[in-house]
């Protein structure tokens, strides 16, 4: 039924699947807690995507941190979209603590059960370095990208453009930044 759901153009009845999927687990134990993980993060993309971010906030927690904590499922290559699509739901709700907070978490883990010099850790930085930007602590986020620059030039030494790239990118979102805090002054203002 996950994989039904994935396929199905309406959101409604992809969610219907991914509930029924879930219905169909009686018990989450160590051998089905990753399923049953990423059928909550998916079931709270779907509700993102609907606009139900309280049941998108649930499911993504669900999905990530008593899983993860209760069945060591700390780091797997899941882990790390799951804990950054949560972290993004939490900027558009406006709990930019609890988003730097998971990544903060996501970023340990990574150290710890890899490096702190490799691509996962990287792209964890550059978020991490997004949502300081967006709530305006300009020099944490320069912090942040300063260390996920530095390991995408060490490992794409040989492939200068995407290095450019990334510098490109990275460099686009100061701007965009300064658009969204500017939005969010205004809201708070009426």
């Amino acid at each position: 039924m996950d994989y039904q759901a994935t396929l199905e153009p309406k959101t409604e009845k992809a969610i219907k699947l991914e509930k029924e999927a879930l219905a169909q687990i009686k018990e989450t134990t160590k051998e089905n807690a990753h399923l049953v993980s990423n059928l909550h993060s998916n079931l709270g993309g779907l509700y993102r995507i609907n606009g139900q971010l309280d049941l998108a906030k649930r499911h993504m927690k669900n999905g990530y941190l008593s899983f993860y904590k209760q069945y060591q499922l700390l780091y797997t290559n899941d882990s790390i979209p799951q804990i950054n699509n949560y972290a993004v739901l939490l900027i558009e709700i406006q709990e930019p603590d609890l988003a730097l907070s998971a990544l903060q978490k996501l970023a340990q883990i990574i150290k710890e059960y890899n490096s702190n010099h490799c691509l996962d850790y990287a792209q964890v930085q550059e978020s991490l370095g997004s949502i300081c930007l967006i709530t305006a602590n300009i020099s944490q986020a320069k912090t942040h990208f300063k260390k996920a620059l530095k390991i995408y030039e060490d490992i794409w030494a040989d492939e200068p453009e995407l290095i450019e790239e990334k510098y490109q990118a990275i460099q686009e979102l100061y701007p965009q930044a300064g658009i969204a805090l500017a939005k969010s002054i205004l809201l708070t203002k009426h």
